[in-house]
């Protein structure tokens, strides 16, 4: 299930994607403070969603990006969260971020696609991290991706539903590219009093 939302916004900062989640946060929170405090009582746990920025005619400035429109799909098996979401988003039409402003505009249901077959071939919309033991990033020609993948998988399926896979995930990779992701890191800039920031290799592609 999908949600698809645009926003209207003169400019983001480089390390958007911390802006898209608390957006989210600040949507469940304005839809129901009882199943925020839920959902984010435990600071580590796998939360049920994933989404997909696509930014409309940008432009690098400096520190910044310049754009004409903010599109996020927001996608999750969990009903209530995006119900949640979807609620919030509808009550809340302004936000900020940093000294960005970000008007809410349409909000649409994402069409679904009904998988028939146990063999499919997805393309990514947003870059995959997939990271081992030591948060060592592996790339999908890594002889263990396969393995950290089902990890990955069983943890998320168990958190959300109490059960994980029902059997191995099998992952060919058809092709991708590398992409390093710059985020900022709050705690530590709120500890050493200057902006920190962590750089992440991800990749995306199409994988079968």
């Amino acid at each position: 299930m999908r949600i698809i939302c645009s926003f209207e916004v003169k400019k983001i900062p480089l390390h958007y994607r911390m802006m898209i989640v608390s957006i989210l946060k600040e949507s469940i929170r304005a839809s129901s403070e009882e199943y925020y405090e839920r959902l984010y009582a435990q600071a580590n746990a796998t939360k049920p969603f994933v989404f997909s920025p696509f930014l409309k005619n940008f432009r690098f400035k400096g520190d910044e990006i310049e754009l004409d429109e903010l599109r996020v799909i927001i996608s999750s098996p969990d009903y209530e969260f995006l119900l949640h979401v979807y609620n919030g988003l509808q009550r809340k039409k302004r936000f900020e971020y940093r000294g960005c402003e970000l008007i809410r505009r349409k909000i649409v249901m994402g069409d679904e696609k009904k998988i028939t077959s146990s063999t499919v071939v997805f393309r990514t919309l947003s870059p995959l991290l997939v990271e081992d033991e030591n948060k060592s990033p592996i790339a999908p020609d890594d002889k263990n991706y396969e393995k950290h993948i089902n990890y990955l998988a069983d943890t998320i399926l168990s958190e959300y539903r109490g059960t994980g896979l029902c059997r191995p995930l099998m992952i060919q990779p058809i092709r991708f590219k590398k992409m390093v992701i710059k985020e900022s890191n709050r705690q530590f800039t709120e500890k050493y009093g200057e902006q920190q920031h962590l750089y992440f290799t991800t990749y995306h592609g199409l994988f079968k």
